[in-house]
């Protein structure tokens, strides 16, 4: 396949490790420092599964969109942070827009939150939007051009929101893509309804992403601690309650399997905290303001999320 990766940081530098190491034909879109390195020296993925050492095809968001042309790509992968999600929305129409009537590429986004997909949708073509979810994997930029990651990386993705009304070609390229995955050691499922399992993940990314972002702790020093389990649980909850706002059906249970999934996975740094050290914006529009919404749409207050998000934001201002 010819695949495009923009936002190329961690994730998106595994996954495409990942599928040049299968034979797949990978451009990385990229910025700064990140991006020349990748194209003076190479890019480096130091993985337990992967010790990927090469020169990759690597450029910028601009020089893609101006030379790229459908014939060239036949899947976008969207790595890039929830918060830009809706300008990359607008330039791809533009830059589909100039080849209407073509076979355009499938775009799959594996982003943190809920409603990158919606916001693609409304003005990319329908039946090209795909959801997606990078689960268990922990995978950051340590130096330019070189990535560290761990975990078994799991994909799992599906039309977006859901398979009603999918027709059998559309069906077959997601299995064919799904197929590719996993031969190129990607663990991939397909979902019949993508949009219930972005809501899944958030509610791991609400419970433990901007709280481990706040007390700068990782993963596995936060899920052990009694004293920070009501914060955790009280956040998910909340998630929970804001699913069934958007017409999306979770439960108690759900939420205990979210939590078990995170607790027993390797301590990483959330990626809220790495922005934050970084000095990066960070997702809290993305992951506690969604769900305060959501839980208004239905008279329901959110105080985990409200007080987290208050807070984190008053700490960033203070570094």
């Amino acid at each position: 396949m010819k695949i495009t990766v923009v936002g190329a940081g961690g994730i998106g530098c595994y996954y495409a490790a990942k599928l040049i190491q299968a034979g797949h034909v990978v451009k990385l879109i990229a910025r700064g420092d990140h991006l020349k390195a990748m194209q003076e020296q190479g890019l480096t993925v130091k993985h337990a599964s992967l010790d990927f050492n090469q020169m990759v095809d690597a450029t910028s968001l601009d020089q893609w969109l101006g030379d790229a042309k459908p014939d060239d790509v036949d899947l976008i992968i969207v790595c890039l942070k929830a918060m830009q999600t809706r300008v990359f929305a607008d330039q791809l129409s533009r830059w589909y827009q100039q080849y209407e009537g073509c076979n355009l590429p499938l775009m799959l986004s594996l982003q943190n939150g809920v409603e990158n997909e919606m916001q693609f949708a409304k003005v990319l073509p329908k039946g090209m939007v795909l959801g997606g979810i990078a689960r268990r994997i922990g995978a950051h930029i340590i130096q330019p051009g070189m990535v560290e990651s761990i975990g078994p990386a799991q994909v799992i993705l599906g039309a977006w929101p859901n398979n009603k009304g999918l027709n059998g070609t559309l069906l077959q390229k997601i299995q064919h893509l799904a197929k590719c995955f996993n031969d190129a050691g990607i663990p991939t499922e397909t979902s019949d309804d993508i949009n219930k399992e972005l809501w899944l993940k958030l509610i791991i990314n609400n419970g433990l992403n901007p709280l481990c972002a706040l007390l700068e702790l990782e993963t596995g020093e936060a899920t052990p601690d009694l004293t920070l389990m009501p914060l955790i649980k009280g956040a998910m909850k909340e998630a929970v309650m804001a699913a069934k706002a958007n017409d999306v059906e979770l439960s108690s249970d759900d939420l205990e399997e979210m939590f078990e999934l995170i607790a027993t996975f390797d301590s990483i740094k959330p990626s809220m905290l790495v922005d934050r050290e970084k000095g990066r914006p960070l997702e809290i529009e993305e992951i506690c303001g969604v769900v305060i919404r959501g839980c208004e749409k239905i008279g329901k207050d959110a105080p985990y999320n409200k007080v987290i998000s208050t807070l984190l934001r008053r700490a960033v201002e203070n570094d």
